[in-house]
């Protein structure tokens, strides 16, 4: 029966849409129409796309960036030493020869005021996933990771252009590295790629591109470090990574501490599994140490995604300027269930004489984004249970008898989850204690002074510092 009126209310939707279009005059082609246009060229951009168009001819399609700060199929840019900017425009052409790439670069200057074509480039690839503009080798450090973060970024020009594109039906990207000189752009490295970062991990004043790769036949993957010697792009170092990643999904930028700048690789291993591979310099020496670490028994940092467990990345989860590193191992309770039944406490890591050290341990809800740290006498004796249907994630102290229900006895606090928008909601958390809020929700905690709790309940400035919303 429920299926049923799913399935009526599918039916009725559209006549009654089509209907309200017919009413306004209006078609519902024409309406898709104008939401799929696109952007309203500037006066400048229109000058730009004529002299595309007369350069190649109208049988073209302007093609967008789909990530970075870059988002135009336009970029008006200082790329060289001299005075002025110049234009890039990346476009498809239905008018290729066979064996061409249909998506395209045109390079275009100022001559006399007016925009000319001087240069068009085939892309590697067949949509434009980014385009960077980085001063490797400058004393003017910055940072660029391809998902668009920058900082400090040189607009002098004579910069190194990155592009990349994505690669049909593959999760890897291909890129390329150009300079552009004398009204041309000379390519300095081309490669495929995972993904991708600018940051002077050798602390020399210097920015470097860094490189990862993935090459999944071999299940095997590398990170390249790069520099311009002035002569174009010299490799500084190469090494080998050890998660055995399928897919680097984001790269964070940090410090494992005061001397150490270090990027955070979190990768896709599939299968729910994912892990995080860490690269920092010993001089220009890229490094990654084995996750193993100190201990071959406990097997690889590594932690797992379910109905629970929500995906988690490397995090500053202690905010003390440092980031660590998660992962998941089962809860109290939970260790003979499946893993899709599982529960699991976050274990933070930390490197320390190039091993993986645990720094923390602590509960995370990945659907409201908030991490519970635990002090240290909570370690193996304190378990979570998820009562989703209140919002409610409940600290229980574990005994094997009772399990994982839920009593008077065991309860040592719940943090209760509000969303800003549900007024009934908030008015019945009224009489319960606020410890945070988010720019949609609000979060509250009850606390069971229970006698047999109450050496476990946290304290006012434990769950200061412990609750922390992500």
């Amino acid at each position: 029966m429920f299926g049923g009126k799913v399935k009526l209310k599918k039916i009725l939707i559209i006549p009654v849409c089509l209907l309200c279009m017919a009413l306004c005059g209006c078609s519902l082609s024409a309406s898709m129409e104008n939401m799929l246009a696109p952007p309203k060229l500037s006066e400048e951009q229109n000058e730009i796309y004529q002299e595309l168009i007369n350069s190649v001819g109208k049988n073209v399609k302007l093609k967008y960036p789909r990530n970075g700060d870059y988002r135009s199929a336009f970029v008006i840019k200082n790329i060289d030493d001299e005075p002025g900017d110049e234009a890039l425009v990346f476009y498809e052409s239905k008018d290729i020869r066979s064996g061409e790439s249909a998506l395209r670069i045109k390079f275009l200057d100022k001559s006399s005021g007016k925009w000319e074509t001087v240069y068009d480039l085939a892309c590697p690839g067949n949509e434009v996933d980014s385009i960077v503009f980085a001063d490797l080798g400058s004393d003017t450090p910055n940072t660029v990771s391809d998902s668009g973060e920058t900082s400090n970024l040189s607009d002098r020009g004579a910069s190194e252009i990155i592009l990349s594109c994505t690669l049909l039906n593959q999760s890897e990207k291909a890129m390329l590295v150009l300079k552009y000189k004398d009204r041309r752009p000379v390519e300095l490295l081309s490669s495929t790629y995972s993904c991708m970062s600018i940051a002077d991990l050798n602390k020399d004043n210097q920015n470097e591109l860094v490189i990862v790769s993935v090459n999944k036949e071999m299940q095997a993957a590398s990170a390249s470090m790069y520099t311009d010697s002035g002569d174009g792009l010299e490799l500084l170092s190469n090494t080998p990574l050890y998660g055995g990643a399928a897919d680097y999904i984001r790269v964070t930028e940090g410090r494992l501490d005061e001397n150490t700048p270090a990027l955070f690789l979190d990768y896709s291993k599939g299968g729910g599994q994912s892990g995080t591979d860490v690269l920092y310099c010993y001089g220009s020496r890229l490094f990654c140490p084995n996750s193993i670490g100190n201990n071959p028994a406990g097997g690889l940092i590594s932690r797992q995604v379910n109905d629970y467990m929500a995906e988690i990345y490397s995090f500053d989860i202690d905010k003390d300027g440092f980031v660590e590193i998660p992962s998941t191992t089962p809860l109290p309770g939970y260790e003979t269930l499946t893993k899709p039944e599982q529960l699991c406490a976050v274990q933070w890591y930390t490197i320390q004489n190039d091993n993986f050290t645990l720094k923390s341990n602590s509960y995370f809800f990945g659907k409201y984004r908030f991490a519970l740290l635990f002090p240290n006498r909570w370690t193996g004796v304190v378990t979570a249970v998820a009562d989703f249907t209140n919002n409610d994630i409940i600290f229980i102290s574990y005994n094997a008898d009772v399990g994982l229900n839920v009593t008077e006895n065991n309860e040592i606090m719940r943090i209760h989850t509000v969303e800003k928008s549900n007024s009934e909601a908030v008015e019945a958390a009224a009489n319960m204690k606020k410890i945070g809020e988010s720019e949609e929700l609000v979060f509250y905690c009850t606390v069971n002074t229970s006698a047999e709790t109450s050496k476990l309940a946290l304290t006012e400035s434990e769950l200061k510092d412990s609750f922390v919303i992500l």
